[in-house]
């Protein structure tokens, strides 16, 4: 009726704390949106992920139609620069400011790359410059920015500062700070401790990532056992292959790949078990007196020795005086 083309769902992370079950609510999102037939993009801070880790078809229906984590623009990056030259370009001040080397330095050391303490420190610096009597120019300078960061913008100082020192334990304080838990596991070393909460986010991980890999190694092999070629193998022998090579790729690794690496793998273990009974039927059927001529022939021996040996030839004039 009213042309909506899409339903922005913010502050998600709300959630966490509400008296109904979170479950529902998440499949109520999805439900309205099958139902009004509108894309349904749910927004929260980094504490959001909280409610996708538990359970592996929440995460996967979070992610099936694509998710992104906004973090903090990096210093050296082409994003930062680019958005740092606009953001310049919208300055007010009398006097045009020169986007200096120090002055990129600066103010990138007291926003951190975060787009909204960026933009307010810009207004904030500008406001201060013009009302700022030892400022005669009315310039954004070094100084400028720095002393606007700690008297403008006090509150946030911690969680800045927990930032410049890459401080963890601090940093998980501030529910709204992202912390890559994925790469502190990859650069995680045995003699290094994280206490409290940080611990318990990366157990959290393990157990999801762990919990997704079993899933993905059920219906792997419940799908390729259905397809009924592997006639020779039994079903806790898929799931071991199954296992080794799910274990064996990275966690985002495409359902299909994983698929396909598993039926090759399968088709010649397959052959090879096949091939092993059938040189065992062989053996068995195979006729005494021609076997005992393979013998034979691998002791380089005449077959005769070993026909007489084994009692199948008799000597007549012996068998004749008994």
């Amino acid at each position: 009726m009213y042309g909506i083309g899409v339903l922005v769902i913010d502050e998600i992370q709300h959630l966490i704390h509400s008296k109904n079950d979170q479950e529902e609510m998440l499949n109520f999102f999805v439900t309205l949106s099958n139902t009004v037939g509108i894309p349904t993009v749910l927004i929260g801070t980094s504490k959001a992920q909280q409610l996708f880790k538990g359970n592996f078809r929440q995460a996967r229906r979070a992610a099936s139609d694509g998710s992104i984590i906004w973090d903090r623009m990096a210093e050296d990056s082409e994003e930062w620069e680019f958005f740092l030259e606009t953001l310049w370009e919208l300055q007010c001040l009398r006097v045009h400011s020169e986007l200096t080397v120090e002055v990129k330095k600066v103010f990138y050391e007291e926003c951190q790359g975060i787009t909204s303490v960026a933009v307010n420190l810009f207004i904030l610096a500008q406001e201060r410059a013009l009302f700022d009597e030892t400022n005669e120019d009315e310039k954004i300078t070094p100084r400028v920015l720095k002393k606007t960061a700690k008297e403008d913008m006090k509150i946030i100082q911690p969680m800045l500062n927990a930032i410049r020192k890459n401080d963890l334990r601090a940093m998980y304080k501030y529910e709204d700070i992202m912390i890559n838990l994925d790469e502190l596991m990859r650069n995680h070393k045995q003699n290094t401790e994280y206490e409290g909460r940080v611990k318990a986010a990366m157990k959290e991980r393990q157990n999801t990532v762990a919990y997704k890999q079993k899933e993905i190694i059920e219906g792997l092999s419940m799908e390729v056992a259905a397809i009924g070629i592997f006639d020779s193998l039994s079903s806790s022998e898929i799931i071991k292959v199954a296992k080794k090579i799910v274990e064996g790729a990275p966690i985002n690794t495409d359902e299909n790949v994983l698929k396909s690496r598993l039926i090759s793998f399968l088709i010649e273990l397959n052959q090879r078990e096949k091939d092993k009974k059938e040189k065992y039927v062989k053996t068995d059927i195979v006729l005494p007196l021609l076997d005992l001529r393979n013998q034979a022939l691998i002791q380089k021996k005449h077959p005769y020795e070993l026909l007489l040996k084994q009692g199948y030839i008799k000597q007549s004039i012996i068998e004749l005086n008994n």
